[in-house]
């Protein structure tokens, strides 16, 4: 082997998460049974409001994500934070524990596709701007959901 020919492992780093957010949307409401997503008025990125401060009575982050076989069967730290569109945190956030199984119908190699929802109530918007619910797995950012809080008159 030459000097400048490099050997790298594709293997997974030791405690590294291959998780991987594959779709993530607000939603009017979202819930999961049996393994399935079910989205009730989703896909929005506006929230309008007549004034601020303006609380939002109940709003859902549903996402779908993909665990890769090397992530299943230990415990996955999943948290979820509101920003506005300065980066500064607006005091809404969640946080949890994920821990996928194997299903037994799966082929070896394969990944499990998880549905997961996090509802969330009365939110309050201090102002009419951009924000943005960044969700992490291992305190590594997977997705950022994008959405506006504007004023109607």
């Amino acid at each position: 082997m030459s000097e400048t020919t490099r050997r790298f492992s594709l293997a997974p780093i030791q405690g590294a998460t291959i998780m991987k957010m594959t779709s993530a949307m607000l939603a009017d409401a979202a819930q999961v049974q049996s393994g399935k997503l079910f989205v009730l008025g989703g896909g929005f990125d506006t929230i309008s409001v007549r004034s601020v401060p303006a609380t939002h009575r109940s709003l859902s982050l549903a996402m779908v994500a993909e665990i890769a076989p090397e992530d299943r069967q230990r415990d996955l730290e999943l948290a979820i934070k509101l920003v506005d569109e300065d980066g500064a945190e607006v005091g809404v956030e969640a946080k949890g524990k994920l821990r996928v199984g194997t299903p037994p119908n799966l082929p070896a190699g394969a990944s499990s596709i998880v549905p997961i929802v996090s509802p969330f109530h009365n939110i309050t918007f201090p102002e009419a701007k951009g924000y943005a619910f960044l969700v992490s797995l291992n305190n590594e950012e997977l997705a950022r959901v994008k959405f506006r809080v504007v004023l109607i008159s």
